[in-house]
């Protein structure tokens, strides 16, 4: 091979290098300006709609007070003052779930603990959450617990929601510089490959895949129909 053509190859090289830097780092702004944007529509949430809301329960409760003699009236005052305390707690729970605030303030274990309590509560699916090496208050990089957490949301909808999952286990460990976590369900399964290469079915995954990418995570999906799945998620920490 002669001096120039050894230049080409390592020219190439370099070109398709930078090139996946770019896209690298394009993926990463979009996800920020994802992120940043959640946090934007749950402050508008909070501050605004549910302040509204609030200032016209209060209000309601005031003309409640002048209803009492008339029963009728009452009655559907009463049950159009429920309709505001659902709308105000609906409002506080996609508020938080648009930005996890345990996360923030309280890292990663904890915040996953609330998340799986909260989807047990609402379904008949048991959980098992274990996190040998990795202390309740122990905090990582932001961009990683974020990726985790998002990872974790994404994983459980999918096996209520397709797989029917009965019991999900998550066990989340660190090991030579990475933190790696595993997510195994006793759902119906499927066929990886056929989901893989389907440009519907495999959104999810992909989209799993670029997060992880991001903070140069590695993603490996066992599955089969019939005998559930296992999902091995590794990150360099």
């Amino acid at each position: 091979m002669t001096y120039y053509q050894r230049k080409q190859i390592q020219q190439k090289i370099a070109i398709q290098e930078l090139k996946s830097e770019m896209q690298r780092q394009m993926l990463e702004s979009a996800l920020e300006v994802q992120e940043v944007e959640r946090v934007r529509i749950a402050k508008d949430l909070h501050d605004e709609v549910g302040a509204m809301l609030s200032v016209t329960k209060m209000s309601f409760n005031q003309l409640l007070r002048k209803l009492d003699s008339a029963e009728d009236l009452a009655k559907m005052g009463k049950q159009t003052r429920e309709l505001l305390e659902q709308s105000i707690g609906q409002v506080r729970r996609i508020s938080k779930e648009l930005v996890p605030s345990t996360l923030e303030e309280f890292g990663l274990i904890l915040s996953i603990d609330e998340f799986i309590q909260k989807v047990h509560l609402a379904s008949t699916t048991s959980f098992t959450f274990s996190h040998e090496g990795i202390a309740q208050k122990q905090r990582f990089d932001k961009k990683i617990e974020l990726t985790i957490y998002r990872l974790i949301q994404e994983l459980v909808n999918n096996a209520l929601k397709h797989a029917e999952a009965k019991e999900i286990t998550l066990k989340l460990t660190t090991k030579d510089n990475k933190i790696i976590f595993i997510f195994t369900d006793d759902g119906k399964g499927f066929d990886f490959a056929a989901i893989r290469n389907d440009p519907k079915s495999g959104l999810g995954l992909r989209n799993m895949e670029s997060r992880l990418s991001v903070i140069n995570g590695t993603i490996n999906v066992q599955s089969s129909i019939g005998k559930g799945t296992t999902t091995t998620i590794e990150i360099p920490i």
